[in-house]
């Protein structure tokens, strides 16, 4: 029997709800630590490669389970062509957001 596309839907969002759960320490310690020098802190870790990946790591997985809980709104209360466009703008939104973060990240951390 096959699985539909509910199943991997939710154990995927169970993943990503896990990677947050695991990175939230270690992004809220790094912040921390970098937020009590100030501006220059922040900026300092985020120009280190480690700070700069882990960073971009928890961010990637909150925008994809933001992305996942919309969906599920979408699906529930949509159908037809409402839910096909409802879904596709999610993800392009999602895609959008995401990407403009990766840029400022990579520029900080690898383009100096």
């Amino acid at each position: 029997m096959a699985h539909g596309k509910g199943t991997a839907h939710h154990k995927l969002h169970g993943y990503v709800g896990w990677g947050l759960v695991l990175g939230l320490p270690f992004a809220i310690v790094s912040a921390v630590n970098a937020v009590s020098e100030q501006a220059v802190g922040f900026e300092t870790w985020l120009s280190s490669s480690l700070g700069g990946l882990g960073f971009l790591a928890f961010f990637t997985a909150a925008i994809w389970y933001c992305k996942l809980e919309m969906d599920e709104v979408i699906m529930d209360y949509f159908g037809g062509g409402a839910r096909a466009f409802g879904l596709l703008a999610n993800r392009l939104v999602a895609l959008i957001v995401w990407a403009m973060m990766a840029y400022v990240v990579a520029k900080f951390a690898f383009l100096g």
